[in-house]
């Protein structure tokens, strides 16, 4: 008696939750689309350049659709009723006057035209004192680390982390900043023939990624004091990881990049959900895509959606060295003149440095003038 029981009161509990179940059919506006701005000026060097695309529709093929904005007017004004307009460079992309520069303080105003009749604007993104981190120091360290083969292993590396103590301004201690750090694996090694005099190939060639798979931002929830043992992100050691044959090489330099951003707070709240956008897990608190705004908005139809951002931050751009001694497991940072690496689709370039009678029509040099610690023929 007492199992029959039982038994029915499992079998109401279950009716219960089963009564308490609805499918969720959510609502999609299928032929919704929407202007994506993406758009970034400091008061470094430009040109500086704003993008405009269209968000595919939900159910159409997203390989036969035109992404790209083209046509449209854009200017940007600033506080002092200043008004540069940009250039149409095509593909969407629009250009300032190579001889716009922002001035520290002012507010800067993006407002846009497109061909289907529609105006927006952002609101007005002031730009704030430039601040730079107060000392920069790499740990070693073991980490699981997706090298270039797509391959999950633990390997050694540098935690590369600062520290950031300067207020942006006298109201607000609080440093917001945004890194965007580049590490370029350099190499060099040489072939010799023996049967020839003097000859040899020698092979140079970089490879450049980023440290870091999402925007890092400081923390919100910084101290007064500022922000202490602030994560760049991870670097490995060894060419393993790049995707090398490390039986080869000879020579290695291992040159770290940061740009670090200034943001105002538009630029960090975006940057912010983004961040949670891409940590999203599946759980039941996780933000939805749609939520993620920037600053921008149509004046002539404000029910309109507008995505992306129109940033407004001061830079600063360091360059480092790093480098490991293998005795010790130290990191040492040294720092760098902070120059422009040339994007490259390969891995290697090939140097003719033997006689110029025997020089293979498929050999490549190509002479850019790097700095006296990149090695270079």
């Amino acid at each position: 008696m007492n199992h029959l029981k039982n038994m029915c009161l499992v079998v109401l509990i279950m009716s219960a939750f089963i009564r308490c179940t609805e499918i969720y059919n959510p609502v999609i506006d299928s032929q919704a689309d929407a202007l994506i701005v993406e758009g970034l000026i400091t008061d470094g060097t430009g040109p500086f350049t704003v993008k405009l695309s269209k968000s595919v529709i939900f159910t159409s093929d997203s390989a036969s659709i035109q992404k790209e904005v083209p046509g449209a007017k854009l200017t940007i004004s600033d506080n002092e009723y200043n008004t540069f307009e940009l250039n149409d460079k095509g593909f969407g992309k629009y250009t300032l006057p190579v001889n716009f520069k922002a001035k520290t303080g002012n507010s800067y105003t993006l407002h846009i035209e497109t061909t289907d009749g529609n105006i927006y604007e952002s609101n007005a993104q002031q730009l704030l004192p430039s601040q730079s981190f107060d000392s920069i120091r790499g740990y070693y360290t073991t980490q699981g680390y997706m090298n270039m083969n797509s391959e999950y292993k633990n390997v050694g590396g540098a935690d590369i982390k600062v520290d950031l103590l300067k207020p942006v301004t006298g109201l607000d201690s609080m440093p917001r900043s945004r890194f965007s750090t580049n590490i370029t694996v350099q190499y060099f090694f040489a072939l010799y023939n023996p049967l020839i005099v003097d000859w040899h190939w020698a092979y140079f060639g970089w490879l450049s990624l980023p440290l870091n798979g999402i925007e890092n931002i400081t923390d919100e929830k910084a101290l007064s004091s500022g922000i202490k043992n602030h994560s760049l992100g991870f670097m490995p050691f060894g060419i393993e990881s790049y995707g090398f044959n490390t039986s080869t090489f000879t020579s290695v330099i291992y040159y770290l990049r940061v740009d670090q951003y200034t943001l105002n707070y538009d630029s960090y709240l975006f940057y912010q959900g983004a961040n949670k956008q891409l940590a999203a897990s599946g759980k039941i608190f996780d933000p939805v895509t749609a939520q993620l705004y920037g600053n921008m908005k149509c004046i002539n139809h404000p029910s309109k959606t507008v995505l992306g951002l129109f940033e407004v931050s001061s830079v600063i751009q360091q360059a480092f060295v790093v480098s490991l001694l293998d005795q010790e497991k130290s990191v040492v940072i040294s720092k760098v003149p902070y120059i422009d690496i040339p994007d490259t689709p390969q891995k290697s370039y090939k140097v003719w440095d033997g006689n110029p009678l025997l020089k293979p029509k498929d050999s490549l040099f190509i002479a850019i003038p790097f700095p006296n610690w990149w090695y270079h023929d």
